[in-house]
């Protein structure tokens, strides 16, 4: 196994889709930091911004990771998963690699690879915001506020880091299962921002038809991972859950309901990817 990662991780580190896909994190945020310095260099006509507190301060050291958790950071997500496992089809090259190594194995290292790149491009795009931040204050004179320090940003980013990793994981399931039923990159990426935009559109107007429907609207909601998703990630950042947004529905469902069901959802998708893949004629 640790030889068929190792191939999977040169093979997409060498493509150039994981320079637009992956290392436009940290890439991305080198470019807002220049950018916000020429702004504080030469905007000297401008109004003084209110001063930024700790809280404030570290929470915006690790805002990219929400992008990830947003619908353009899935469908990112996406469009990396549909590079690697429908670009395979599209290249006519599963038909060379399958008879030398276990299926399973294959397509598990491309999941295992493509998930670790897309953390590692978030993460050091996360590390860099924090440290450019600081360089940033230091050069214009501003003052970092009282209490920031190493332990709180660190802490920040792992949470971060945690919150996102359901949300990615999901969206890489049902992309590659999208990826191995159509073999298409285009089609991939249809399905992918389909799915995500209607899961949360449900998620978030779910309210508006519970009264014509308010036991399937009810099922629903509970059952499909939309909620889960943004509940585990309240949990996590904010240390309480996200009210169910229906009629009569309550506070918060506790994080162990919310991680069974999205967890749930994410193995699931896999295991019904491996099982196709597995089973499918290749040729």
């Amino acid at each position: 196994m640790i030889s068929v990662l190792s191939a999977e991780a040169t093979k997409l580190l060498r493509h150039r889709a994981t320079w637009f896909l992956v290392w436009i994190y940290p890439l991305g945020m080198i470019a807002v930091f220049f950018i916000a310095l020429m702004l504080d260099f030469f905007g000297a006509g401008e109004a003084p911004s209110e001063p930024q507190t700790a809280e404030g301060w570290v929470r915006d050291s690790a805002v990219i990771w929400q992008l990830a958790t947003s619908n353009f950071g899935r469908f990112l997500i996406a469009a990396y998963a549909a590079v690697a496992i429908a670009g395979e089809y599209g290249w006519n090259t599963w038909k060379l690699i399958v008879p030398h190594r276990a299926r399973r194995a294959l397509l598990g290292s491309k999941l295992i690879t493509v998930f670790a790149l897309l953390y590692l491009g978030l993460g050091l795009a996360g590390l860099l915001t924090a440290g450019l931040s600081w360089v940033q204050d230091r050069l214009t004179g501003d003052s970092i506020p009282d209490g920031v320090t190493l332990a709180a940003v660190l802490e920040m980013q792992g949470l971060a880091a945690l919150a996102t990793l359901l949300p990615m994981l999901f969206t890489l399931a049902y992309a590659a299962l999208a990826a191995v039923l159509t073999r298409s990159m285009v089609a991939t990426l249809v399905i992918a921002i389909v799915v995500g935009t209607a899961e949360q559109l449900f998620t978030a107007y779910a309210g508006i038809f519970y009264p014509s429907a308010p036991g399937l609207i009810s099922a629903l909601y509970h059952f499909l991972p939309g909620y889960h998703l943004a509940n585990l990630i309240e949990w996590i950042v904010e240390g309480q859950g996200m009210d169910v947004a229906l009629p009569g529905g309550g506070g918060p469902l506790g994080w162990q309901a919310s991680l069974a069901v999205a967890g749930g959802w994410a193995a699931g998708l896999i295991a019904l990817t491996l099982w196709r893949f597995q089973r499918q004629d290749i040729n």
